[in-house]
């Protein structure tokens, strides 16, 4: 989740009960080129763990080298075979990679020979393909290299809200040896439970439900009061800058507000106004 699961995020969610983090997508190249783009893109502490740090990437070294810089603080890399914005397509990195499975291939095989670190994951996430035996044949080829495990998001690179192919990811996990986890639309923890019924995978990745409702891996139906509080306390300690503290806020209280309370509450433009605000109207 580019902007949205950084360090304070993470913080959160793991309070409610989520097992395994992950950076927002980093694109390797600027990382490894840029100590500006590294204070900036990752951030890190020793209750931020496990944590797998995600990287946009196409060449087999530049993946090792920022591998090899963030072993040392992180639990393992994932390579992003599965974003569909334009502007990683037209740069060679996200989905676009699932049509170039020797390429992803060689990028495994690569950390893998060059971080000493056993322990150290090296994952995927993906996409699938209109003809499922390409998404098999895929993966197939990544486990034989050493991938840990797959992320599958149960949509082709054109699909956006068209429902989640869950009965392609089950194939694909009964098609494998290593875990697959399971991702898209799971909004609940009963959807999760659902999910993991009808795929038989290993794990559950939620995203979007996760900044709807950073709770809900604890059973919340809703964001509780507790959560938003927490938020603030946390946020506020980490000095989060203004924009990503108020979409946060707003994320989590899309589902407990008015339509006339969001006009109002989205519109705020300083910590101190939405303070105000959460005090007045829901004594945060």
């Amino acid at each position: 989740m580019v902007r949205y699961s950084k360090l304070a995020f993470r913080t959160l969610v793991r309070k409610y009960g989520c097992d395994l983090c992950y950076t927002p997508m980093i694109v390797a190249a600027d990382f490894v080129r840029s100590a500006k783009a590294r204070d900036s893109e990752f951030t890190t502490n020793k209750g931020d763990h496990p944590l797998i740090v995600q990287f946009a990437a196409k060449e087999a070294q530049v993946l090792c080298d920022a591998a090899r810089i963030v072993c040392p603080f992180a639990d393992g890399i994932d390579l992003n075979c599965g974003c569909p914005q334009r502007w990683a397509m037209a740069e060679g990195y996200g989905a676009c990679l699932i049509n170039k499975p020797e390429l992803v291939r060689d990028m495994v095989r690569h950390v893998r020979n060059q971080i000493d670190n056993p322990r150290f994951s090296v994952s995927i996430k993906i996409r699938i393909h209109e003809d499922l035996k390409r998404t098999v044949d895929l993966c197939q080829k990544a486990e034989a290299t050493g991938v840990s495990w797959i992320t599958v998001h149960g949509r082709s690179v054109e699909e956006r809200h068209q429902p989640v192919h869950y009965d392609a990811i089950k194939i694909i996990k009964q098609s494998m040896s290593i875990p697959i986890v399971a991702n898209g639309d799971i909004k609940t923890l009963k959807d999760a439970e659902n999910v993991h019924h009808l795929t038989g995978a290993d794990g559950i990745m939620v995203a979007r439900g996760l900044l709807a409702n950073p709770a809900m891996f604890a059973g919340y139906e809703e964001t509780p009061l507790k959560c938003i509080q927490d938020w603030v306390d946390i946020a506020l300690e980490h000095g989060t800058p203004f924009t990503c503290f108020h979409h946060h806020l707003m994320y989590m209280m899309e589902r407990i507000t008015s339509k006339q309370e969001k006009k109002v509450f989205n519109v705020l433009s300083s910590t101190s106004a939405v303070l105000d605000y959460l005090k007045d109207h829901y004594g945060v």
